[in-house]
């Protein structure tokens, strides 16, 4: 097979033992990867498979990430139609897998080349014929089969032969992404995601097929020592896919490509996996957590990409141009699935013509439909295919509402009970366990005795309902008594659901990737040890200097994917305006129960001072130390609440927020205190009243494009929401 010699940093094993990989590691080899995908002297070559339909065990999400790849890798990287392969359903067969890596990938790449393998399908373990009882992890192909005999044949390909053709490779710029898991957990869901494990117990051994091609290639003279590559899990954990409104994908694929459609130059390729593993890990909890095997800390420092970018950060590219030039197919992989969900009226920005503007019309999946509103400097030429489109106006519904998905283990009258009192509740709907829901809504388990043995076993307890996240995890503080008829329950919930509701409506803001304001906040922990932990900026605003560096403990932690603060740890945040204007801020955070609270600012009135401004050029702690509002909290605030993830909103502006500042403080009536840090009696109101303001300085932006809607318009200018996720341990 003419296999070349091969390069590469460090074998994927120790999956766990990733986390906390420090961002001089990350700049070593993410930075080497990324270089090579921007670089345009160097081809780039795509293997991306993709497996739905499995003979017992049929997926729904592995098609779209091999489109999500593929759309990426093309627009964004500037990869060759005709250099990505891809292998969906019935041609993802072994023999084809193997043989268009070789020759599509290692028969044409050459050193310096960028070298992509994706996979998404189902994992599995089998045999190792070498060592009796020790198992292998295994990628299952298309022509899956069912051994006949307890020893009998497999035909997956085992993951070993993966990382030996990787390792063939005549380049070093090559990368596996493996969006599978091999453990099956005894059921082929959990809540609403899809489980990407062969759906029945480990059995059988690899083809002698299998074994015949990995010997030859473990002949080959001059491997590079290791293989690249990111996993969607740990070899324990399970890789989930979910159906959002329209499609279905990988949570980790969804995500991580979805960060590097705004990755920019001045960002390492560690923010853009970290990210993405937050944002899985924030999803599924501790079941899903997205990792890379450590890598040589002797390898020579990468050369940073900033001047090899091929474009600017973007949140999808035009597709096609119809009707004369009229009209535009977009490619929209950079939008969080909530603001593509509530998309229709947005408008974009093409990013190669200054004013050329597209009015979202309507989408399918992943692509939409648009209208041109201007071409200015076009007279005589088209939009085309290829041309990047970022977000400028926002346009969110007013209505926007809560889906709660009843778990398919209620019995029908539950079903009917639960439908009939959810539509009771204002903007919260009852759907089919299956459709896609922000929560679900079921019976508590239980751990009951087993009567006929002395193992634990899971029960349900009949009448006792609780929420829960789409992957099953308790929300706390929502279990509730035995005995407890469904209609209580839901009324019981009634004041949870409405925070939960409040959460979703200020997420909706958040536009670290798309808006210019040039602000940054960072969060930092004074007690026990004083260190920053993570910092925030839009990822577009135009910098005239560098983020000082972190110390070297920072950057472990700074790069962890959700960093761990203990109970009482205290923090504090610091935010900085660097831009010509003074802008505003609100402070929001929210436990793991959904429970929303609002922060205060420097000086003595709590609503007068939480109007106050950032001046350019300088910069406000909160909470602040010696001032008389923040009394006590000189040294920061002390972490407390439920066990479990925390998110801190800021969300600046550069207009008052004076409907939100009206509703706190209506709040701050009722309580008749003026505490810095309050749980919101009601955080529908606020989340409304700051979408209310946003929209109110929008409309300059709003007016100046030319469009009319009855519904909330955000101009991403005028605006920024940065959130930090902690876990509290």
């Amino acid at each position: 097979m003419g296999l070349k010699r091969r390069e590469f940093l460090q074998q994927a094993g120790r999956m766990l033992g990733a986390i906390g990989i420090s961002e001089i590691l990350w700049l070593r080899l993410g930075d080497r990867y990324l270089q090579a995908l921007a670089q345009p002297t160097a081809r780039k070559l795509a293997l991306l498979v993709g497996v739905d339909k499995y003979p017992d065990s049929p997926l729904r999400g592995c098609v779209t990430d091999v489109e999500l790849q593929r759309e990426l890798l093309r627009y964004r990287f500037g990869f060759a139609p005709s250099d990505i392969l891809t292998l969906t359903d019935a041609q993802a067969t072994r023999e084809n897998i193997e043989t268009a890596f070789v020759t599509h990938l290692t028969q044409q790449a050459k050193p310096g080349d960028a070298v992509v393998f994706h996979f998404s399908g189902c994992g599995s373990r089998v045999s190792s014929i070498e060592s009796p009882g020790k198992m292998q992890n295994s990628l299952v192909p298309a022509d899956d089969v069912l051994p006949l005999l307890a020893n009998g044949a497999v035909n997956d390909i085992l993951e070993e032969t993966l990382l030996l053709l990787v390792r063939s490779l005549a380049t070093e710029n090559a990368i596996a992404i493996l969006d599978t898991s091999y453990s099956y957990p005894g059921f082929p869901k959990n809540g609403n995601f899809r489980i990407r494990s062969r759906p029945r117990p480990t059995v059988g051994q690899p083809s002698l097929a299998e074994l015949t091609f990995a010997e030859g290639l473990k002949s080959r003279p001059n491997l590079r020592p290791t293989a690249t590559v990111l996993a969607a899990a740990a070899n324990s954990q399970i890789a989930a896919e979910q159906e959002w409104n329209g499609f279905s994908a990988g949570l980790f694929t969804y995500a991580l490509t979805q960060t590097l459609w705004w990755a920019t130059p001045a960002s390492s390729f560690s923010v853009s996996f970290s990210r993405a593993a937050g944002t899985v890990e924030q999803i599924t909890g501790l079941s899903q957590q997205p990792q890379i095997p450590p890598h040589d800390l002797t390898a020579p420092p990468a050369v940073n990409f900033a001047n090899l970018m091929l474009n600017s950060p973007a949140d999808g590219a035009v597709t096609a141009v119809e009707e004369g030039g009229k009209t535009v197919q977009l490619w929209l992989g950079g939008l969080s699935s909530g603001v593509l969900e509530s998309a229709a009226g947005s408008v974009f920005a093409v990013d190669s013509s200054e004013g050329a503007r597209l009015l979202l019309r309507g989408r399918t999946g992943l692509s939409a439909k648009a209208q041109i509103l201007d071409k200015p400097d076009r007279t005589n030429s088209q939009l085309t295919v290829g041309e990047l489109v970022r977000e400028e106006i926002r346009v969110l519904p007013r209505n926007i509402g809560l889906t709660v998905a009843l778990d398919s283990g209620l019995e029908r009258i539950e079903r009917v009970d639960a439908t009939s009192a959810f539509s009771t509740v204002p903007q919260v709907s009852a759907v089919l366990s299956e459709q896609p829901a922000d929560f679900r809504f079921g019976r508590v388990p239980e751990t009951a005795v087993a009567q006929t043995s002395s193992a634990y076993e899971p029960a349900l307890d009949r009448g006792r309902y609780g929420l829960f996240s789409l992957g099953q995890m308790p929300i706390p503080d929502t279990q509730g008594d035995g005995g407890e008829a469904v209609k209580v329950a839901v009324q019981r919930l009634t004041p949870q659901l409405k925070a939960l509701l409040a959460l979703k409506l200020l997420r909706l803001t958040a536009n670290e990737g798309s808006s210019r304001l040039k602000v940054r906040a960072v969060l930092a922990t004074l007690a026990p040890q004083a260190r920053a932990v993570a910092q925030r900026e839009p990822v577009r605003a135009d910098r005239t200097y560098r983020l000082e560096p972190l110390s070297a403990e920072s950057e472990k932690s700074a790069s962890n994917y959700i960093p761990n603060i203990k109970t009482g740890s205290r923090i504090q945040y610091r935010l900085y305006n660097d831009g010509d204007r003074p802008v505003y801020f609100a402070v929001f955070c929210s436990d793991s129960a959904g429970r929303l609270s609002v922060f205060g600012a420097e000086g003595k009135d709590p609503v007068g001072e939480r109007s106050r401004a950032i001046a350019p050029g300088e910069n406000s702690i909160v909470p602040a130390a010696g001032s008389i509002l923040f009394e006590g909290f000189a040294n920061g605030w002390a972490v407390s609440g439920a066990i479990g993830l925390a998110e801190t909103f800021f969300i600046f502006s550069e207009s008052p927020f004076d409907r939100t500042l009206a509703a706190i403080e209506a709040e701050m009536q009722q309580t008749r205190d003026a505490l810095p840090i309050r749980v919101l009696l009601n955080p529908l109101n606020v989340a409304r009243a700051v979408l209310e303001d946003l929209h109110a300085a929008s409309i300059p932006g709003v007016q100046k494009v030319g469009i009319s809607t009855d519904d909330l318009a955000l101009d991403v200018s005028v605006w920024a929401t940065l959130s930090f996720v902690y876990r509290v341990v």
